[in-house]
């Protein structure tokens, strides 16, 4: 074991970034807010600048994220966006969409892509064909078993990511739903948690908050549980798993910050003394439990279990 995994997260702005990059963060994801997805922060042409200018003057990386769902008409937007950004000097881009893929390699060929769709990319043979088309890392989708990751690490050509902590996108549609669940949970009369910290779907039977994000791309769910695998990094940095990304949407950055410390202690904790990081396991556990929101818990994600769906006919 000898390959020391990255650590990826999202930053909110300049600011955020500089203090996580001292805390021991090794690569940062930027993007608009037009052509993102989803993040914790959105960063406009003057603020990308500045974040590639830092990052890399404190030796770290950072790539920029056009991952959103592209309709024609957006499609045409991002055609002029790269035309704006193409001198600046991002250490790979990172999308999940066809269109994006042909427009990266007629616009900005230079850069490195990351394929990064997180439904699709579950077996190595779908990674190895982006792989054979120029693309030069990719994020595995999270609903894979341990068992699954690690037979498509040792069977990949691209350097692989994996999420380890933080909540996973269960759902997305361009369409905003959102008000017209409300309005449907409010006829049943159950449903929904309104509140400070923004709108959440509940789940009686499990006793769980899956927190909604609605946007400019649409309505997203995402997992009610954070995944937290940092007391079992072992196996995963035994076959080289090359980025471990934390997503810290439900963290403010005093507690991303604590997560990055944690994840950097059990990585050098399982590279230098394997036996040493097994006892302390419980207690990294117990350090990141700490961190989250009091309405979340933690568990493997789908680590240590398939995805099932159950029938729910009677």
């Amino acid at each position: 074991m000898n390959n020391r995994p990255k650590i990826l997260v999202a930053p909110t702005d300049v600011q955020e970034l500089t203090m996580l990059a001292q805390g021991g963060v090794d690569g940062f994801i930027v993007g608009s807010r037009a052509f993102t997805i989803c993040s914790r922060g959105y960063f406009e042409l003057n603020e990308l600048k500045e974040a590639v200018t830092v990052a890399h003057q404190l030796n770290k990386k950072i790539y920029l994220t056009v991952d959103a769902i592209f309709p024609n008409d957006l499609l045409e937007k991002l055609t002029e966006y790269l035309e704006e950004i193409k001198e600046l000097p991002f250490d790979g881009i990172r999308y999940s969409d066809l269109g994006v893929y042909m427009l990266l390699k007629e616009k900005l060929p230079h850069i490195p892509q990351h394929f990064v769709d997180q439904m699709m990319l579950t077996n190595y043979e779908t990674v190895n064909y982006w792989a054979n088309r120029g693309v030069s890392h990719v994020r595995l989708a999270p609903e894979l078993t341990l068992e699954e990751i690690l037979e498509i690490k040792t069977k990949a050509t691209p350097t692989v990511e994996i999420l380890v902590h933080g909540a996973s996108m269960m759902f997305t549609s361009r369409r905003k739903l959102v008000e017209n669940y409300l309005d449907f949970q409010q006829r049943i009369g159950k449903g929904v948690q309104l509140g400070s910290d923004g709108l959440h779907l509940y789940d009686p039977e499990r006793d769980l908050y899956y927190p909604i994000i609605e946007n400019d791309h649409g309505t997203h769910i995402f997992s009610g549980n954070d995944v937290c695998m940092v007391d079992d990094l072992a196996k995963l940095m035994t076959v080289g798993i090359d980025v471990f990304y934390i997503e810290g949407f439900t963290y403010d950055t005093e507690g991303l910050k604590g997560l990055v410390k944690l994840y950097n202690m059990a990585i050098d904790l399982a590279l230098t003394d394997p036996e040493k990081y097994e006892k302390a396991g419980i207690v990294l556990y117990q350090e990141a439990e700490k961190l989250k929101e009091a309405n979340r818990r933690m568990d493997r994600g789908f680590y240590y279990k398939p995805t099932i769906y159950k029938n729910q006919q009677k």
